[in-house]
C-alpha cells in the first residue's frame, strides 16, 4: 500500500479540519465502537505489504504499535493531538528512504479483550491518519500486569511483506509503546482467538523471546515504556532482560517523537551522541539520553546496494 508522501501542509489541514486542539477526550477522535473487520487479523486480507513504487522507490516499513488498554487512556489524546503529528513529520525529515507507516492497537488477549490486536495498512499519505482514527479504543486489559505486546512481533514476522527487506536486505522498524510488563507467552488458544483459527501454529505456546526472535529477522524491534499508572520504571529491568538496549524507559511521553527519530537517525549512520546533541530543548535532550542509556553508541549500516549480513547491534 501507500502513495505519495505526506507533507506538513497536509498534516495541518487534516488536524485543523478535525479541531484536534479543542477535543475534550479521545473518544471524540477515535469514534469506532468495535474493531473494524479491515483491522481484524482474523478477517483482514493478508499479508500487509510495504512495496516499492514509482512514487516510493525505496520503501521502508515502520510500525508503531500502541497500547490502547485502560491504563493508557491518559496518553492517547496527547499522542493523537501532539506527538504523532510531530513523529510523522520528523520521520519523513530524518530518513533518506520512503517511510511506509503502519499503526497497531494492542489490547490484552489473555484478559479476554474483544480487540487484542488491530492492524492498519502500511501508508505514506493521509490515509495513515484516517486509519489511525478508526482504531477501536477498547480500554480493556486486566489485572495480569501485562498486555499483548508480543502480538505485533508475531504478526509482523508472519503476515507482512516488506520490499525493503526482501529486495535490499534492509530491516524495517517496529516500535511498541506501553506501560506494563513484557507478555510472558502466547498460548495456542489465544492465537486462535486473534487469527480466527487461520494460523497454522501447532505448538502449545510461544514465549516473548520466541516472538521477538521471529520479528527481529525482518525488523529492528524497540519497546518504549510509557508511564501510565506510575509504575513504568518498575518494568524496565524485565524489558531490558528481554530486549537489551532496545528497551527505552521514556519518563516524559511528549518526547516520544525525538526518541524515535533519534533511533531512526542512528540507522542512517549518525552516532547516538550526535543525534542527541542536535535536540534543541534541554529537557527533551536529557529525557532521550536517559531513555537510550543502555543503547550502543553507534550502529553500523551497509549501503542499500549491499545488504548487511549483520550489524554492530545485532542484539537479538
Amino acid at each position: 500500500m501507500g502513495g505519495s508522501a505526506i507533507s506538513s501542509d497536509d498534516m495541518k489541514r487534516h488536524y485543523d479540519a478535525r479541531s484536534y486542539s479543542s477535543a475534550v477526550n479521545a473518544s471524540q477522535i477515535f469514534t469506532s465502537k468495535k474493531m473494524l473487520d479491515d483491522f481484524n487479523p482474523a478477517t483482514m486480507k493478508l499479508p500487509r505489504e510495504a512495496c516499492d513504487s514509482a512514487l516510493s522507490p525505496r520503501s521502508r516499513a515502520i510500525i508503531f504499535a500502541e497500547d490502547v488498554t485502560g491504563s493508557m487512556g491518559s496518553f492517547l489524546l496527547s499522542l493523537i493531538q501532539n506527538e504523532f503529528p510531530r513523529l510523522i513529520n520528523e520521520t519523513y525529515k530524518c530518513t533518506s528512504y520512503n517511510p511506509h507507516i503502519m499503526f497497531m492497537g494492542v489490547g490484552d488477549v489473555a484478559a479476554g479483550d474483544r480487540a487484542p490486536l488491530q492492524v492498519t495498512q502500511f501508508e505514506t499519505d493521509l490515509r495513515m491518519l484516517d486509519q489511525l482514527e478508526k482504531i477501536y479504543l477498547e480500554k480493556g486489559g486486566g489485572g495480569n500486569r501485562y498486555e499483548s505486546y508480543i502480538l505485533p512481533w508475531y504478526f509482523a514476522s508472519k503476515y507482512t511483506k516488506i520490499d525493503c527487506f526482501e529486495k535490499r536486505g534492509e530491516k524495517g522498524f517496529l516500535f511498541t509503546f506501553g506501560d506494563e510488563e513484557p507478555t510472558p507467552r502466547l498460548k495456542k488458544n489465544e492465537l486462535d482467538t486473534v487469527f480466527g483459527g487461520r494460523d497454522d501454529f501447532e505448538g502449545k505456546s510461544l514465549t516473548g523471546a520466541d516472538c521477538l526472535e521471529m520479528a527481529s529477522k525482518m525488523y529492528y524491534c524497540y519497546h518504549i515504556i510509557l508511564h501510565g499508572n506510575g509504575y513504568g520504571r518498575l518494568n524496565l529491568d524485565q524489558w531490558s532482560v528481554l530486549m537489551d538496549g532496545h528497551a527505552c524507559d521514556l519518563r516524559d511521553h511528549t518526547c516520544l517523537p525525538e526518541l524515535v527519530t533519534t533511533i531512526l537517525r542512528m540507522y542512517e549512520g549518525y552516532s547516538k551522541s550526535d543525534c542527541i546533541n542536535q535536540i534543541g530543548n534541554s529537557h527533551t535532550r536529557k529525557v532521550v539520553q536517559e531513555a537510550l542509556v543502555a543503547h550502543e553508541e553507534t550502529v553500523e549500516i551497509s549501503s542499500p546496494e549491499e545488504p548487511a549480513e549483520s550489524t554492530k547491534i545485532e542484539v537479538f
